[in-house]
Order: structure tokens, then sequence, then C-alpha cells
């Protein structure tokens, strides 16, 4: 089945840029001000980066954008043979086979499944008692008392464990109280991890995502990814921390009212959409209808805060984007059709289309102005990172 496309508007600022949105009406004015999406193709798209700048600049005045000092965190450019190791290790978990134990004692991180009931001054007290749970030992779910107390039982066998609550615990009724658990653990739930050879990672590539068919292999191309994936962290947030001083010194006297007005409009669209994508699940929670999905989820009260929220919501993409697009006008960045056809073909492959022409067909060339935006985001996100300066 073909996947809904979850959020149009939102691309890079908040969710993934494709979105069940359909078209808006209200993007085909020829208002010479309107910069919201239009019906373009993607040869088209770059001829918009300047015109758009131009509306954008009567709205925004921006500070001096090259040589902006920033202080980054680069410990997510360091990978260690530890790192590697440690992911592969979660790889193998997931192979993991599983086996329940009812004999023997209790060790340190057993996932274990116990009936406990905690008494203070020999009275049981509330969310103290439970039959059948199932907790890790060591994973600190439990007040460190009874987490230790738990190591080295003999299963089946009741033990009373004295534990003092913490003098800081949130329920002041037992905070810094002595009490006793009294518990009888039934079982433990052995993990057995595959053994890593040759064999096993050939026999496993394609599900763990790798070329190689090798233990070397493995680790090479773990490494590879760990090193991509941390360059991608740093890179972001030294964008962030670039972006963060920029929009402190920009000069804002409002915003393109059609453009805004679409944001708003699609940002309700996807919402609703959302909620429709995961009603029965909503209703069961006894969330009943979308007044009450927005005062749940979003803490959304009324028809006044969902406007506001809105409005804000709207508002701060909108100022990126006028931001990065005047910063890529006035520095040459360019954004080319094959540039866009071949996030148009990444996004056609995995929401399960054809080709990215079917994606056309069925929303609109509407995507390519939103394809070609994130393009260009990406492209003036990487020239103000290389023109910072980290200190």
């Amino acid at each position: 089945m073909k996947k809904k496309f979850m959020g149009v508007m939102l691309a890079a600022a908040l969710v993934a840029s494709l979105a069940g949105c359909g078209k808006n009406s209200d993007n085909n004015t020829s208002d010479a001000d309107d910069t919201s999406n239009k019906a373009i193709t993607a040869e088209e798209y770059n001829a918009t980066i300047a015109s758009n700048a131009e509306v954008y600049k009567k709205y925004v005045t921006l500070p001096e954008y090259k040589g902006v000092e920033v202080t980054v965190d680069k410990s997510s450019l360091t990978v260690t043979d530890d790192d590697v190791e440690s992911y592969i290790s979660n790889i193998l978990s997931s192979y993991a086979t599983s086996e329940e134990i009812t004999e023997g004692t209790t060790a340190d991180g057993d996932t274990i499944t116990l009936d406990y009931s905690g008494k203070l001054d020999g009275t049981a007290f509330s969310g103290g008692t439970a039959t059948d749970a199932s907790y890790t030992i060591g994973s600190g779910r439990f007040i460190t008392d009874l987490d230790q107390g738990l190591i080295g039982l003999t299963l089946g066998q009741e033990y009373d464990i004295p534990c003092t609550f913490p003098s800081d615990y949130s329920n002041s009724d037992l905070a810094g109280k002595d009490v006793i658990f009294t518990v009888t653990v039934h079982s433990i739930t052995k993990k057995t991890l595959p053994d890593l050879t040759d064999e096993w990672v050939a026999e496993n590539a394609e599900k763990i995502g790798i070329e190689g068919t090798t233990v070397e292999d493995l680790r090479n191309e773990t490494r590879q990814y760990l090193e991509d994936a941390g360059r991608s962290t740093y890179e972001s947030e030294k964008y962030s921390a670039v972006y963060s001083v920029i929009k402190d010194g920009v000069t804002v006297n409002g915003y393109p009212q059609a453009e805004l007005d679409s944001l708003k409009s699609i940002l309700k669209q996807n919402m609703q959409t959302e909620y429709e994508q995961y009603q029965a699940y909503y209703e069961a929670s006894g969330i009943s209808d979308f007044s009450s999905y927005l005062s749940s989820v979003y803490n959304l009260a009324d028809d006044e805060a969902y406007e506001e929220y809105a409005t804000e919501t709207a508002q701060n993409y909108l100022l990126e984007k006028m931001i990065l697009t005047i910063i890529a006008a006035d520095n040459g960045i360019e954004v080319t059709a094959e540039e866009i056809n071949a996030i148009g073909a990444i996004y056609a492959d995995y929401y399960g289309y054809t080709d990215y022409q079917e994606i056309i067909d069925t929303y609109g060339q509407e995507m390519n102005a939103e394809l070609g935006y994130e393009k260009l985001c990406e492209k003036t996100q990487s020239f103000l990172n290389e023109n910072a300066v980290e200190v």
C-alpha cells in the first residue's frame, strides 16, 4: 500500500517535507506578493528563489550573517571502537533468543517476573503492590534499595527487603520513610545473543542493511554509519547555533499574508489527517473528536489557543524560510531540476510510488516548489556553516 505523505509545510523545521496536503486553491493566486508554493516545473523553481527573496525583503532585514561566532560540541565527531562494538551489540540483541528460567538466583541485569508488596508501618501503601511485574535489575525504575535488594534471590522464595525512600521522593507521604517490600521472583528471562561470525553476517546482511558479508565488513560499515551520523549531528547543531544568532539580530516587519495563511491551513489539515489516521487509538483513550484531540495531545483548550499556536508555528517556519531564501538569492545559491528530481525519486522509492512523476500526478506540481525549497534549505544551511567561525 502506498504510504500517505505526512507533513508538507513543515519540511526541515518540524517534520519531513512530504505530506497528505492536496492542492491548495489559495496557491493559484496571481498576486505578485504571494510566495506560497505554486504549480511549477522543476526547471522553473530556480527562478522563484530571486523573486521570493525580493518579496521577503519587504518583511525582514538581515544582520551580518557571515563570520558568525558560535561554540559547537564536537564530541559527536569522535567514533571509538567501543562505540562500534556497542552498536553491533545492539544489532545482535535484536536477534537474540529468549528463554524463561524458573530455577536459580537473580543477578544484576536480569529481566525478572516478580510479585511485590510494599508496606509502611505494616500497612500497604498505594502504588506499592503488583503481581507478575516485569523488571530489569539495575534499570533504576525501582528505588535503589529495592533494585539492589533483588540481586541474589532464589526463584520461588519469598523475601522481605527493607528499603528507605529517598528524601526527595515525589510522593511526600513516602519521602524518607522506611518500608518493607515483600517480594517473590518467579522467573528470569535469559537472552542468548547469536555468535558474531562471518556466516551470521552473510546470512543477515540484507536485513541489517549492509553490503558486506563478513564481520570486518560489518565493523567497517558500522563505523562509517556512526561517523556519518555524528557529522550530521554536528552540522545540525552548528547550524542551529548560527541560525539562533541570525534570528536574534533580524528585524521583522511582518509576514507575507498569503503564504502565512496557506501554512496555517496546511498545518490544520495535517493535524486533522493525523487524528483521522489514529482515530481508533485516540477513541480508545477517551479522545472522541478533533477538538478533544487538540486539547489532550496539543494542550490547546479552545479556538483561541489553537489560533495562537498555529500562527506562532507558521511564523517560525516562515521566518526561517525568508531568511534562508534571501541569503540564497544574495549569494547565488541555486537549485537545479536534477536535484529536485533526485529528491523526488528518493521519496517515491520510500513511499512506494513508481517514480517521482507519479507523486506529481497525485499531488500536483506544487511538490516541485516544496522539494526545491528543501534542497535550497540544505544548501544554504551548509553555506552558513562554512562561513561561521567556531570559538
